[in-house]
């Protein structure tokens, strides 16, 4: 059993998928991180993620970077000898009207501007890429580049070539605050009493990251928000071929959003949300149903889509929470506290971002950049936590 140790060179606070690759980028950066999950490994958000990896209709500013991002997971894939199931199988965003029309040619032509290989699918195009997507849809856009990732298999290959790489890495090892002399953060002191020093400190708790950050008066401008999802019963391969997505409509996520996909397993998960609800802040630390409604929408939209599932049985459904900032953009870079910095935020796209910030995050950390200057630029412009700075709670 791995012994907690007295010091070392970062604590990564948080062992979600964001966590875990900043641990990984850190150890290869020659960094010794250490990283500390309450609970298990990948249990929050990051087990109940869909892990769509893709730039399609994630904000046009993060191009590059999530370009970035993609390709990094698919060199994680070869690395690991495709050990996280990356499955390149594109991705059609289904218009339903003339308003999701209207938004699924301005996102095709900003980001064919950028480079995209992405187009316009008439409905005719759409049935033979997707033939069991029958119902009433007038036209799709087309992602060829997106892939998913098997969220639980990602996390423990992340983990395996993070400990590989020197980090050490505890499960079931709360933090409940952080260690602060002269004006600088020296470390973490764990439930058990016993304290961590560090040079570093790295929120990546998601969520939880401001209650650790609060507790030392630092505002952190992060919101839990409840996100579910249902899958069901294993149909046969080939039954959904793409990720399925509504198109993002102006007001983004929080005007609604579906997304469809058929895991390696075969299993149907899907999620259909019409209305963003209100979190309380306390919600994140219960085991939380699924809202009847939401499971009431999803299923409409899956059979509207696919009229042939109609009959198929609902397995199970799941809540986690993800943590959102108030423009939905992560929040990676240093704090307002030496010594303290963070990386959460995800928005509910944390997955495909996560290899590339915990990159981005151990070059500003080490001071051994390795992403190249232009994204090193970018991402400090686009997540720098002191872009709220004055914002009070």
């Amino acid at each position: 059993m791995t012994s907690l140790p007295a010091s070392v060179d970062v604590i990564v606070v948080g062992g979600g998928i964001v966590g875990l690759a900043t641990a990984l980028a850190l150890a290869e950066a020659g960094a010794k991180p250490l990283v500390l999950e309450a609970k298990s490994f990948g249990g929050a958000v990051t087990g109940g993620s869909l892990a769509a990896i893709g730039v399609h209709m994630h904000g046009l500013e993060e191009y590059a970077l999530l370009t970035e991002a993609c390709g990094l997971w698919r060199s994680f894939s070869d690395r690991s000898g495709d050990a996280i199931e990356h499955n390149a199988q594109g991705q059609v965003g289904f218009c339903l009207d003339d308003e999701d029309i209207a938004s699924a040619e301005s996102w095709i032509a900003e980001e064919r501007a950028l480079g995209a290989p992405y187009r316009i699918l008439s409905a005719s195009e759409l049935r033979a890429l997707e033939p069991g997507l029958t119902g009433p849809v007038r036209a799709a856009t087309y992602a060829p580049d997106t892939a998913t990732i098997n969220p639980f298999r990602a996390a423990r290959a992340v983990l395996a070539a993070a400990r590989a790489a020197g980090a050490t890495a505890m499960d079931h090892a709360p933090v409940t605050g952080l260690l602060i002399a002269g004006g600088k953060v020296q470390g973490v002191r764990m439930a058990s009493g016993q304290e961590v020093t560090a040079d570093a400190v790295v929120l990546a708790a998601g969520p939880w990251s401001q209650e650790i950050a609060g507790a030392e008066g630092i505002y952190v401008p992060l919101f839990p928000r409840q996100a579910q999802c249902l899958a069901a019963l294993r149909q046969p391969a080939g039954t959904i071929r793409h990720v399925v997505s509504g198109v993002e409509r102006k007001g983004g996520v929080d005007s609604g959003y579906t997304q469809i996909q058929q895991a390696a397993s075969g299993q149907i998960l899907f999620n259909t949300v019409m209305e963003l609800m209100d979190t309380a802040p306390n919600a994140k630390d219960a085991v939380r149903e699924v809202p009847p409604g939401f499971v009431m929408s999803s299923i409409d939209m899956l059979v509207t889509l696919f009229p042939g599932l109609a009959d198929i049985a609902l397995l199970r459904s799941w809540v986690r929470f993800e943590a959102v900032s108030p423009d939905a953009r992560f929040l990676a870079g240093p704090l307002e506290r030496d010594g303290l910095w963070i990386c959460a935020g995800d928005n509910g796209s944390g997955y495909c971002r996560s290899l590339m910030l915990g990159r981005f995050l151990a070059g500003e950390i080490t001071g051994k950049p390795v992403l190249d200057a232009a994204l090193r630029a970018d991402a400090a412009r686009l997540y720098a936590p002191k872009r709220f700075a004055g914002v009070a709670a």
